[in-house]
């Protein structure tokens, strides 16, 4: 039995899987973009006062740091600070450790709207939450049922060790 016949199910109720997370995923963010115009910000704004009130413990609201968690490169995160230091959401501090670097925080005009921004958004998530986990789990069965068909393939004969690595390899973890 060829393995692209054995695996055509699965991988079909996979690439259903996978379609309606990534629905449930836009729909959220559409949502979320439509909150954050509704109150005076771009979207990359919201998420800018997000990373910097929520930051890791031991973490500073670099810009460096920032470039990273919003997935953007660092002048477009200047850029991004400007428009936001303009509008009174944000505040640039020199560090005190290395005055070479500049720290980033929130104002109290930044902290409010983004208070009700986080109040509506997890209001939303009381909806989209329980939608997201059930298309995560759809993933999750059509991925078993699909390693479970390939390993059955001539009667159980083949072994995980002759899969592709990309088959076999625990998925990484995000950083």
């Amino acid at each position: 039995m060829d393995r692209r016949t054995s695996t055509a199910l699965p991988q079909s109720a996979l690439l259903r899987a996978l379609a309606e997370f990534r629905y449930q995923l836009r729909d959220f963010l559409h949502f979320s973009e439509k909150v954050a115009h509704d109150h005076g910000l771009c979207p990359r704004q919201h998420q800018l006062l997000l990373q910097i009130a929520g930051l890791p413990e031991g973490r500073s609201a670099t810009i460096g740091f920032l470039a990273r968690r919003l997935g953007l490169r660092q002048n477009s995160v200047v850029e991004l600070t400007d428009r936001s230091v303009a509008q009174g959401l944000v505040r640039r501090v020199e560090d005190a450790a290395d005055r070479r670097r500049t720290v980033l925080s929130a104002t109290a005009k930044g902290i409010g709207i983004l208070n009700t921004l986080s109040a509506s958004h997890a209001r939303e998530l009381d909806e989209f939450g329980p939608q997201l986990i059930r298309a995560l789990e759809r993933i999750k069965a059509a991925r078993a049922a699909d390693r479970n068909g390939a390993l059955s393939i001539a009667a159980g004969t083949v072994s995980k060790s002759s899969l592709p690595a990309s088959e076999t390899r625990k998925p990484r973890r995000p950083h």
